[in-house]
């Protein structure tokens, strides 16, 4: 029982990790602190863990943030004025965006922000008294607030552990699972795929295929989590 316990806490950590690193990746403009830690061996680390099981997805991942590293540790302005403005390209404007980072422009044949599901996510996040990040400037269906609430839950579930709460732990695991197949499962591909086909491939194509598959393997192990 220690070393399932030894194994479940380090899979608790290492997502709450993961989770908060593509929240910073993606809620907001790239900051060079940021980018530090998105290179670190901390994150090679929680990758090879949670990825373990797919060797290629690990190699193709961290390739791309070694990549990113050194030319940060070459060229750090010019690197981090790269990355600025791959992320307006795709994120802000002023052009159509290649890739909108919200979940209803995908849930809607009229491809429009704020709809029923915007308001499905805010009530997901009222449930447990969760307030985004950069809560109200931003629509709550936004990529980078639902990873900012995985990341909350996923902190709260790794406490629960710590401190032996198992009813409390299962019940916020059973809501991640929720919210997953209900939100971000639901467009996380799409949204990869618009910005595979973008005119731009630095930074965040790679990130976005990061994100699809973390999120992809973290239902699984929800699955798993969840039935113990």
């Amino acid at each position: 029982m220690n070393q399932q316990n030894d194994a479940i806490a380090i899979l608790l950590a290492n997502r709450s990790y993961l989770y908060r690193l593509l929240q910073r990746i993606f809620g907001g403009e790239p900051q060079a602190e940021v980018l530090k830690v998105v290179t670190d061996p901390h994150t090679r680390e929680a990758l090879q863990i949670l990825l373990q099981e797919d060797e290629h997805l690990f190699d193709k991942h961290f390739e791309v943030l070694s990549e990113v590293a050194q030319a940060l540790a070459a060229e750090p302005e010019q690197t981090l004025d790269k990355l600025r403005s791959e992320y307006t390209y795709l994120f802000i404007g002023p052009n159509s965006l290649p890739a909108p980072p919200w979940e209803s422009v995908y849930l809607t044949k009229e491809r429009v922000l704020f709809q029923e599901s915007t308001l499905n996510v805010r009530r997901a996040y009222l449930n447990y008294n969760f307030l985004p990040s950069n809560y109200p400037h931003e629509a709550d269906d936004h990529l980078g607030l639902e990873l900012d609430f995985m990341a909350h839950l996923s902190q709260v579930a790794q406490e629960h552990f710590e401190n032996g709460r198992t009813e409390e732990l299962k019940a916020i695991l059973e809501d991640q699972k929720a919210f997953l197949q209900d939100h971000l499962l639901l467009w996380i591909g799409d949204f990869a795929q618009d910005i595979q086909k973008s005119k731009t491939h630095y930074f965040y194509p790679p990130m976005a295929e990061l994100v699809k598959h973390f999120v992809k393997l973290d239902a699984e192990l929800l699955d798993e989590l969840t039935a113990l």
